[in-house]
């Protein structure tokens, strides 16, 4: 990506290149951290709300105490935008908050503020052919839980699982990592969450699994519901993907993502992107445009 010009790290606009943040701060030592991705257009951001709603949800289950609030975000991420002269452009964010520092020994302190940094710069967006062609998936040897660990259902910066995932699925031709339970029950990429199709029905993993539940999955599933589309949240397994008409994947900088191969499995016998995985896009597309009409 286009490294962006000015960073904003609690409250002051940073040269990119000179911004930093102390040696000792958790989020550099242990991954201790959180952060939300999206994208906009034209100063609009794609679910901003949503993207918020789950970023302080996480902040108050595992014990951060902000000095800032959801509007004081938002003021900074669209002052960084106009300062990266962003307005007319279709543009990437970050937004990261890091623990800052431990009391004593790993403990927590209300006293301690957490960091926030936001970058904002031009978005590169994914290849048209990946749309046109679909994407491979190649399932990842970590295996999880399907149920029982609650911290996947937060964005942490600790993404190291996430990373040597997608970098198996690289090294194995594809485009994006799966995680699966040891029962080869289907859990979420590695960047995205899975919805299946089947006859004229959609199937995705429900939320009380240890996935993170994605924006832009929230997204197709209100869209299923605002025009009447079946749209079932239950336990999947591997044999679900082989045996669907359609897969595809969601999130919030790719959208709507069509799966063409599994594995070693070619899904020959649709087209991609097929129907239903066309159509849905299509209501996701006109549902982020109308956020910057």
């Amino acid at each position: 990506m286009t490294m962006s010009q000015y960073v904003y790290i609690n409250g002051k606009h940073y040269d990119s290149l000179k911004a930093s943040v102390s040696v000792y701060d958790a989020g550099f030592l242990y991954g201790d951290g959180l952060f939300e991705t999206l994208r906009g257009c034209k100063g609009s951001l794609f679910y901003l709300d949503l993207h918020l709603e789950r970023l302080f949800g996480s902040m108050r289950a595992l014990r951060y105490n902000p000095g800032f609030n959801r509007e004081d975000v938002k003021k900074a991420v669209s002052g960084l935008i106009k300062v990266n002269n962003l307005e007319d452009s279709k543009i990437y964010i970050k937004i990261i908050v890091t623990r800052n520092r431990y009391e004593n020994r790993f403990s927590f302190s209300d006293a301690v503020r957490p960091n926030l940094i936001i970058i904002a710069m031009l978005l590169v967006p994914y290849p048209e052919d990946f749309y046109k062609h679909g994407v491979a998936v190649y399932s990842s040897s970590i295996k999880r839980h399907a149920l029982g660990n609650e911290i996947h259902r937060h964005k942490l910066l600790n993404y190291f699982d996430n990373i040597y995932a997608k970098n198996e699925a690289y090294a194995n031709q594809s485009q994006e990592a799966l995680f699966l339970t040891r029962d080869r029950i289907v859990l979420e990429g590695a960047s995205s969450n899975i919805f299946t199709v089947k006859g004229d029905m959609l199937f995705t993993t429900p939320e009380n699994m240890d996935i993170l539940p994605g924006i832009t999955r929230k997204a197709v599933i209100d869209l299923c519901k605002k025009h009447g589309i079946a749209c079932s949240q239950r336990r999947l397994h591997y044999y679900n993907l082989l045996e669907a008409d359609e897969v595809f994947l969601t999130s919030s900088v790719m959208g709507i993502m069509p799966v063409s191969k599994i594995d070693t499995h070619i899904l020959e016998r649709i087209k991609i992107p097929g129907i239903m995985t066309s159509f849905i896009s299509g209501l996701y597309e006109e549902d982020t445009l109308n956020q910057h009409a």
